[in-house]
Order: structure tokens, then C-alpha cells, then sequence
């Protein structure tokens, strides 16, 4: 009864993991609760009362759970210790201990061969969801982004080129999720091709082309980069194995598909500059060449001859989807507030390339009251960004401008412009780690606290709050310091020793599980996954399954002995 209790648990929790809606539904005194939350409460809470009352004390002896143990233990530690923000401290070693529950929901739900099957294919199951939603918010299906706004407040882009994320709440995160159930499904399919069912090899065939395709609509590179080395280590152990077969040959034909949409779904240009750049910081610079000193008057607009180069990577095309345009803005004369925001838009005649100079005749119609002003330059990607708002960028021309006339409609509001961008790209978050750690060596900052503190250790303005350090290992250095990763370290080395396990038989279902931990591994080194809830459920299911199948491969060796 309790193993069916949990698995039960199990299985609603691999079907839910990744719809979680960002109003809770639950608000306590310490704690907000998500509808995924309640759902996993519910879970442990009716495991526990089969636990209950049938007397029996659930299992939990496993190379995970003494580590597991361990690493919540520091943590917790670290986050009493917090020189700051120990609430959130808390709340994110709260988190950690959820996993470790869902961990051992795990271990004591699964616990035959159909059961890990049904848990997997439910993963998939909702992996093919999250896909389909993703690829209808590419291609800006008006219904299902009203919809997606239950699970996340707007659409992601870099550039001008969404990044689609289905329901999870940032685009990584997605591209996380649809990895490790990516690898789930490819253990299904060769599954199947081994029991010679061909209706259901060409149904997880489908169903991973899908996944695929939505990851490379995340435009998550190290989601590429994990899909292909999945791909490519089962190839190998495949085909070392069993030799060119079936099942060697669908997973070949499955990459080659996948590479033909990835290919397919963006321009060369979009492709090329995602691939060979971290952000979007060198994309959008331009200088302009424009009069030092003009004259306008009120009511007349007035075309001005300036010069554009494009110093930037971005093809500027005013006839694209995206369309990029000379403008303007008018500012107080020898002051930073601006009274008109929003110039008029001149077309480029002609696309610019990347380091060419072209000739614009600007349109600009004046402030309706006379004045000194300053006309500052500037460009525009329509619906998106201004130029002069991206770091880094380049100071803006500026022509003084004598406005003369008589004036209309009242007195003129001065206002701020709008702060430039924050973006530190992955170099800067990681130093920023660094020295955290070096100014609180033992205990770290508190779990979770690097994104409330990494501003004052860069001398960022205005850092957000919501970004990472977007590496896992340096989060939790800098969370819990030595003592944290130690705990995290020792962790590290029982789950690849039972990946490695779980390696050795020849069930493409327990292959699939490796997979999905070395995917978890690998994207690591480049984002942070911890704190979100449908990541640490994913990864502590995965943990659960690699621990429930190397307990039973461990009974079969000890039944064959006797």
C-alpha cells in the first residue's frame, strides 16, 4: 500500500512538474504556496499517512541519502549563519529538504521496472505539452500567450528573436526541463526498438522530435549543446554495443532531424549571432554623424541630413519583422530630462550591414514650445529596445537645437529617460561568486542570497534580483562556502557513481536516466536551477529512479549469488 501511495505520488508529480502558475494559491504567514507546492505537500503528506498506518518506516538506505543528508544539513547551517536575507536563506533550504523528499518518495514508489517506465513516459508526456505550448508562443498564437501569462508575466527575447519557454518561467529553465525528459524518451524509443514495437518506436521518435524542436526554440545554447552530447553518448554506447542496428539508426536519424529544424528555425544571421556571442550587448551600436547646431521652428517639421554607421552585429533592416529605425529624442538643453521621448521613425532605404555608413534624411518635427534643446540620436528596434539603452553603448550624438516660434497645448513636462539596460553577462556573475566567497569563505552568503547581493561585488546599479550566478557549483559556493560544497561535492560523487552504475546493464531505460543526470551536470556549469520548483522536482525524480534502479540491480546481483 505505501509503495503504491508513493508512486502515486510519483507519478502525478512527473506529469505536473512543469505547470507551475506563478499567483499561489496559498498565502502563509512565512511562505507562499504554489499550486505545484500544494500538490507536492500532498503528495508527501498522503505517503506519510500510508507510512502511518501501516506501521512500516519508509526505506532510505541508498549511496544519495546519507550525502543528501548532508548537503541540506550545511546548508541549513549556512543559511542560520546568513550575514543577510536569512529568510530567503531559509526558505530557499526549504526547498532543498522538498527535494530530498520528493527523492525518497521516489526510491520507495518506483520500485519495479513498469513503474519506472510509467514515471518516464509521464515526463515525456508532459514534455510534448510544454513543447507544443512553446512552439504555438513562437509563432505568437495570440490564445495561448494569454494563457501562458498564468505561468509567467511576458514573452522572453534576445534581440529581436523570441525565446520561447511554454510554461516555465524563464526559457533555460524550459530548455532544462525538455533535456532531461529528452533523455527519458530516447531511453523509451530504443526501448521499444528492442521489443521490436514499431508503432510505439515511431511514437517517442515523434514525441522527442517535438522536445527537440521546442529546445531549439528556447535559443538556449547549452541546451543545444546537452541534446546533441545526449544524442551523442547514446549513439556511441549504441553502436559499441550493438553495432549498427535499429535503434543505432533511428538515433542517428533523430539528430540528423533535429539539426535540419534547428537549421531551419531561425535566419542564418539570428543563428550565427546567438552561437558566437553570450548576450546581446554588441548587437545593437551605432554612430552618428549629424549637424552640431540646428534651427527649427514650432509646428514646422524639418528633414536633417545625417550619417549612420552600423557598429554593431545586427543587420539594421526596416523592412524586417523586427524593423530598425533612425530617431530621437528631445532633452533639455545641458540636463538629462527629457520632454519627448518618442521621435518620429525614419527608414533605412536600404538594409545596413554590420560596419557600413549610410545617408538618412531625418524626419523631426520639433517641441511645440520654443527653447534651447538638445536633439539626441538615436536608433530604435521597433516594440523592442533603443540602442542608447543597451550597456555599453556608445555616447549619442547630439545636435543644439533652437526651436523659435510660437508656442502651443502648455508648458512642457521634463522627465528621466529611461536607466540603461543591467545585463552582466557570465564572466561578471561568476567573479562576482568569487569574491563572495572570498569575503565569507566557511559559511557563504546564505543558499539563494547571491542574486540579493551580487550588485554591491560588481558595482552594478540597479542589479536584478532574480538573476543567478548561472553556474550551480558557484551558487552553492557561494551560498554555503567550504562547508556547503563540501556536502555538495560528496553528493556529487555518489550520484555519478550511481549514474555510472545504472550504466553498466543494458536497459535503454536505465541508460536514459544517466543521461538525464549527466545533462543536469553539464548545463550546471552554465545556469542555476535550484531554487525553481519544477527544476528541483525534475532533478530529484531523476536522482530517485537512478537510486531505485541501482537498489534493484543491487537485489538481482544478491538473488543470482544465492
Amino acid at each position: 500500500m505505501t509503495s503504491v501511495v508513493a508512486a502515486a505520488g510519483v507519478f502525478l508529480l512527473a506529469t505536473l512538474a512543469p505547470f507551475e502558475t506563478t499567483a499561489p494559491i496559498l498565502r502563509l504567514p512565512w511562505q507562499a504556496i504554489s499550486n505545484l507546492e500544494a500538490v507536492l505537500a500532498l503528495s508527501l503528506m498522503a505517503w506519510l499517512g500510508a507510512l502511518v498506518w501501516s506501521r512500516r518506516a519508509p526505506s532510505w538506505r541508498t549511496r544519495l541519502a546519507w550525502s543528501g543528508v548532508a548537503f541540506v544539513g550545511a546548508m541549513a547551517v549556512a543559511a542560520a549563519a546568513a550575514p543577510a536575507d536569512r529568510t530567503n536563506a531559509w526558505h530557499m533550504t526549504g526547498r532543498l529538504a522538498a527535494a530530498g523528499a520528493v527523492f525518497l518518495l521516489t526510491v520507495n514508489g518506483v520500485t519495479n521496472r513498469a513503474r519506472l517506465r510509467a514515471a518516464l513516459a509521464l515526463s515525456v508526456g508532459s514534455g510534448v505539452v510544454v513543447a507544443a505550448l512553446a512552439m504555438l508562443e513562437y509563432f505568437q498564437v495570440e490564445p495561448v500567450l494569454r494563457a501562458l501569462r498564468l505561468f509567467r508575466p511576458s514573452v522572453t527575447s534576445v534581440g529581436a528573436q523570441i525565446r520561447a519557454g511554454g510554461p516555465l518561467q524563464y526559457p533555460t529553465i524550459a530548455s532544462m526541463y525538455l533535456e532531461i525528459v529528452f533523455a527519458f524518451g530516447l531511453g523509451l524509443m530504443l526501448a521499444a526498438v528492442d521489443v521490436a514495437s514499431r508503432a510505439r518506436a515511431a511514437l517517442w521518435f515523434l514525441a522527442l522530435l517535438a522536445i527537440g524542436a521546442a529546445i531549439t526554440l528556447t535559443f538556449t545554447r547549452a541546451g543545444l549543446v546537452t541534446m546533441a552530447a545526449i544524442l551523442g553518448l547514446v549513439g556511441v554506447l549504441r553502436l559499441r554495443e550493438r553495432g549498427v542496428e535499429a535503434g543505432t539508426l533511428l538515433t542517428a536519424t533523430l539528430a540528423v532531424a533535429i539539426a535540419i529544424v534547428f537549421m531551419s528555425s531561425r535566419s542564418a544571421q539570428s543563428l550565427w549571432l546567438r552561437l558566437t556571442s553570450e548576450s546581446q550587448e554588441a548587437w545593437y551600436r551605432a554612430r552618428v554623424d549629424a549637424p552640431a547646431v540646428v534651427s527649427m521652428a514650432t509646428g514646422r517639421p524639418q528633414y536633417i541630413d545625417v550619417s549612420a554607421t552600423n557598429a554593431g552585429r545586427v543587420v539594421w533592416d526596416s523592412g524586417g519583422d523586427a524593423p530598425i529605425y533612425l530617431s530621437y529624442h528631445w532633452m533639455v538643453e545641458g540636463g538629462s530630462s527629457v520632454v519627448a521621448y518618442e521621435g518620429e521613425r525614419t527608414a533605412f532605404s536600404a538594409p545596413v550591414e554590420p560596419g557600413s555608413t549610410t545617408r538618412v534624411r531625418a524626419l523631426v518635427i520639433p517641441p511645440r514650445q520654443p527653447g534651447i534643446y538638445s536633439l539626441v540620436w538615436d536608433l530604435v528596434q521597433e516594440d523592442r529596445l533603443w540602442f542608447s539603452t543597451e550597456p555599453a553603448a556608445p555616447a549619442s550624438a547630439v545636435s543644439r537645437a533652437t526651436v523659435t516660434g510660437v508656442g502651443t497645448g502648455g508648458p512642457l513636462i521634463a522627465v528621466d529617460p529611461p536607466r540603461r539596460a543591467v545585463r552582466p553577462g557570465r564572466v561578471v556573475l561568476w567573479r562576482a561568486a568569487g569574491r563572495i566567497f572570498a569575503a565569507h569563505p566557511l559559511l557563504g552568503v546564505g543558499p539563494d542570497n547571491f542574486r540579493l547581493l551580487y550588485g554591491s561585488y560588481t558595482g552594478l546599479q540597479g542589479a536584478d534580483p532574480r538573476t543567478h550566478s548561472n553556474n550551480m557549483y558557484l551558487e552553492v559556493l557561494a551560498g554555503g562556502g567550504l562547508l556547503g560544497a563540501a556536502a555538495f561535492l560528496w553528493l556529487l560523487r555518489e550520484a555519478v557513481s550511481t549514474f555510472i552504475t545504472i550504466c553498466k546493464g543494458s536497459d535503454p531505460g536505465h541508460v536514459a536516466v544517466a543521461m538525464a543526470g549527466g545533462a543536469i551536470a553539464l548545463h550546471a556549469t552554465v545556469d542555476s536551477f535550484l531554487s525553481f520548483a519544477p527544476t528541483y522536482v525534475l532533478f530529484a525524480l531523476t536522482l530517485g529512479f537512478a537510486a531505485a534502479i541501482a537498489r534493484g540491480m543491487e537485489h538481482a546481483a544478491d538473488a543470482h549469488r544465492v
